[in-house]
């Protein structure tokens, strides 16, 4: 549920955060993490076999929301000083969310992507990997300041619909992401399938980001929605702790 506490001056105040993280280099040396969210939303994301979510998309959302921001503000384990980014992953790659600071309104925000009102959120097409990475490094770079904490969380339910040409431009690209941040870089894939899909990929991903230093892990929850908060509120913790 939307955290109803949420009023007009905490949305002013979330929306200047946020415009001063995307305008403003200076503001850049106060953040405390950055963490780049890829999201899966191809066709196959709307398949209803989570345990308690309503499909495989709606139990990233619910997750994420809970566990990624709520969780940690209720904690006080995190606050406007860690940052948010979203990439939609389908046939290309669509940021929605740039260096969003880590609020009560954030959290109605990925509450709200569970409903499906843009078409952007409605799982539909493929889902190609290439483009998302790119574009998660692009955000990942934009702060150079060591003391602030990188996180890529890569959520996806199957291989890449990427042309095969393009295939070992992923890990290749995983590897040169890894090689430039070492262990200031968390990457975490998680696939959101059962156990009969073929998360090769992902799997690739993960060994190409150890081999440079990066802490690096593949999550593969139980199809419930308490197996994934798991590991959700344990990506969360390490993102702290880094």
């Amino acid at each position: 549920e939307k955290e109803n506490s949420v009023d007009q001056r905490m949305t002013e105040a979330h929306d200047k955060l946020a415009s001063d993280a995307n305008a403003n280099d200076r503001t850049r040396s106060k953040w405390n993490s950055h963490s780049v969210l890829v999201v899966d939303m191809s066709g196959s994301m709307r398949k209803d076999d989570v345990n308690g979510a309503r499909c495989r998309s709606d139990g990233v959302w619910m997750a994420l929301a809970r566990d990624y921001v709520k969780r940690p503000l209720e904690n006080k384990t995190q606050d406007h000083s860690d940052l948010i980014s979203i990439i939609i992953m389908k046939d290309d790659a669509e940021r929605v969310l740039r260096h969003q600071p880590t609020t009560w309104v954030l959290y109605n925000k990925l509450i709200d992507m569970r409903e499906w009102d843009e078409d952007i959120f409605r799982p539909s097409g493929s889902g190609n990997y290439l483009p998302s990475i790119v574009k998660a490094e692009s955000l990942l770079t934009s702060n150079a300041n060591a003391g602030c904490a990188l996180s890529l969380l890569f959520f996806s339910d199957g291989c890449p619909s990427d042309p095969h040409c393009d295939q070992p431009l992923i890990i290749k690209r995983v590897g040169e992401l890894a090689s430039k941040f070492g262990r200031r870089l968390l990457l975490s894939c998680i696939g959101m399938a059962d156990a009969t899909e073929n998360f090769s990929t992902l799997n690739d991903m993960i060994t190409e980001a150890q081999q440079y230093g990066a802490q690096a892990s593949f999550g593969k929850p139980s199809l419930d929605a308490d197996s994934l908060s798991n590991i959700i509120t344990s990506l969360a913790s390490s993102l702290t702790t880094s």
